[in-house]
């Protein structure tokens, strides 16, 4: 349920994932890189802005009566209050330099983001954390595969470009969250199937011998008013398919964020999200899969995976950049803090 009307543009392929592509011939590339992902804490990120926008009015407007040397102190303030906003977006990354030679079936996986996905109807949790767990086991069932991850909210995009690096996928799923209410503009369960038709294509393309499957997590509620795309058309592309539903008929309330305690409203009262199973039913049956309704109790029974070559023993390794970015803000203050004892004694001395 996504009752706002605020339209955010968003690019298939965002600035945060690299982009690869296959070599002619039919011959899978090497991919090389890593994820670049992002986790903001928001209200740090705030906060951080607006200090260093009051610390550069501060500089800009009193560098003109003060020494070199408070001048400098000043814009150190500016630089940490800076390098905090890098801190407060948790910069990170995951290595996806593994060898699409090795890769196994080629899997492509709808997400469902928009705000009704938040609803605490699953298990007492959001129906993202089960979306969560089940892109983890995935991960770890069909290490081999290679994975293109696509989210639907107001907009479809690719959210993992092709990756059989497991640890690429487990570090999208722990960040994957929903869409704000202030940003939503509906739900279409059937948004992100021509762009899954365009992937599988490719895949076929690229690797004409490999298994091919869909996968389509979500609630199911369709609230705009225009019927949702089929999804029959994909049943000749896809090897099978699989539709898991996540939360229950007599629904629940939706933070307006993860880890809010707000909740979404409508005339002052929380707004109730109620998941349609019979829709992805439908779904299931338009592309020839099977429907799942998903509960905290149970596990996702996944294809066989097959591979005529060991998968890489080495999995790739996440990195945190943000303790980089906080050490050079500790830098900067310890520089003002020097500049500014100096600048000081030297008032003093020109007192006595």
């Amino acid at each position: 349920m996504d009752p706002g009307r605020r339209r955010l543009a968003l690019r298939r392929a965002g600035p945060r994932v690299p982009r690869r592509g296959d070599s002619d011939g039919g011959r899978p590339a090497a991919s090389k890189g890593g994820l670049m992902t992002v986790n903001p804490d928001w209200i740090l990120l705030v906060v951080a802005i607006l200090a260093t926008l009051a610390l550069a009015a501060i500089a800009i407007t009193a560098q003109r009566h003060s020494s070199p040397r408070s001048t400098a102190a000043m814009w150190c303030r500016v630089l940490a209050a800076l390098l905090l906003v890098a801190v407060a977006l948790r910069p990170g990354s995951a290595d996806t330099s593994r060898s699409n030679e090795a890769a196994g079936a080629e899997i492509v996986v709808i997400v469902d983001r928009t705000t009704s996905m938040g609803a605490t109807d699953f298990n007492g949790t959001s129906r993202m954390s089960g979306v969560t767990t089940d892109l983890i086991s995935l991960a770890a069932a069909m290490p081999s595969a290679r994975v293109t991850v696509i989210t639907s909210d107001n907009q479809a995009r690719i959210a993992l470009p092709p990756s059989t690096d497991p640890a690429a996928l487990r570090t999208l799923a722990e960040t994957l969250g929903w869409r704000e209410t202030v940003n939503a503009t509906g739900t279409d369960i059937g948004l992100a199937e021509p762009l899954a038709r365009e992937m599988l294509v490719k895949a076929r393309e690229s690797r004409p011998g490999a298994k091919r499957y869909l996968v389509y997590m979500g609630d199911g509620e369709q609230t705009t008013s225009s019927p949702p795309h089929s999804f029959s058309d994909l049943s000749g592309l896809i090897d099978g398919g699989l539709v898991l539903g996540y939360g229950t008929s007599s629904g629940g309330t939706m933070p307006i964020r993860p880890g809010a305690t707000e909740k979404v409203t409508r005339n002052g009262i929380a707004a109730v999200s109620r998941a349609n199973p019979q829709a992805l039913r439908t779904m299931a049956g338009q592309m020839g899969g099977r429907f799942t309704q998903r509960d905290a109790a149970s596990k996702v029974t996944w294809w066989e995976n097959p591979l005529q070559q060991a998968a890489d023993p080495q999995p790739g390794r996440n990195r945190h950049w943000a303790w980089w970015f906080a050490a050079a803000a500790l830098a900067c203050e310890m520089a003002d803090a020097w500049l500014s004892v100096r600048a000081w004694r030297r008032m003093r001395t020109e007192v006595a």
